[in-house]
């Protein structure tokens, strides 16, 4: 696949890396949406294709009480 097929992403023909990057885990979406938008100025004035990913859910935690996942709202 080439990064110009991917719908919305920003800079491909920029000669730069291709950056996917975003906190292991989820833990509110205050947290996310902070990290994405530092992380969305920093790319956009190095002009680095970027695409967000985090996990909402973890279930390889070491610690038994640790946060695995988000609540999530049933339809």
């Amino acid at each position: 696949m080439n990064l110009q097929d991917i719908p919305k992403l920003k800079h491909t023909t920029s000669d730069n890396f291709f950056l996917l990057a975003g906190p292991c885990a989820i833990e509110g979406e205050t947290m996310a949406l902070e990290i994405a938008e530092k992380v969305c100025k920093i790319t956009e004035n190095l002009k680095i294709p970027y695409i967000f990913k985090g996990s909402f859910k973890k279930a390889n935690r070491s610690r038994i009480d640790s946060l695995q996942a988000l609540e999530m709202k049933r339809p």
